[in-house]
């Protein structure tokens, strides 16, 4: 039986996996320069998107339908595209919020804790905002905040 006192605790005061790999730190600056242009160009997009979203609602007019069953589609298709649109949004708030961590010099580490984000997990996703630790404890719902 394993004594959990013991156990090395993570940054929410939670055990740790055993064998867990240590976090490889963004250390080269070539790295967050690369780091800075795909947050960049993902930003790009997301602007792109949602102004194309925001016309294509805007052009689904309910007037032009001739019965409910073709309001109802439009409708419908209206309620999809700004959907998508908040999402989006969502998306650009923590591209965005990466970008200004990047120019305060505190871009690689936990919004919450404070620990290093590891080079593997910003590579796979250069907006992350939380360790893996309070990634998980955020998706469970149980980070304090």
């Amino acid at each position: 039986m394993r004594n959990w006192a013991r156990s090395p605790l993570s940054c929410i005061g939670e055990r740790t996996l055993p064998n867990t790999k240590p976090v490889e730190p963004l250390t080269d600056p070539a790295d967050l320069e690369e780091f800075r242009q795909t947050l960049e160009t993902k930003r790009r997009e997301l602007l792109s998107l949602y102004a194309h979203d925001v016309r294509m609602g805007q052009e689904a007019n309910d007037e032009s339908a001739d019965d409910s069953v073709d309001r109802a589609n439009n409708s419908f298709s209206r309620e999809l595209m700004f959907s998508l649109s908040d999402s989006e949004r969502q998306m650009l708030i923590l591209v965005e919020e990466a970008i200004d961590r990047i120019g305060k010099e505190e871009y690689g580490h936990c919004t919450h804790c404070g620990r290093q984000i590891g080079l593997a997990r910003l590579k796979a996703v250069p907006w992350a905002r939380y360790c893996i630790d309070c990634q998980e404890s955020e998706e469970r719902g149980v980070l304090e905040r």
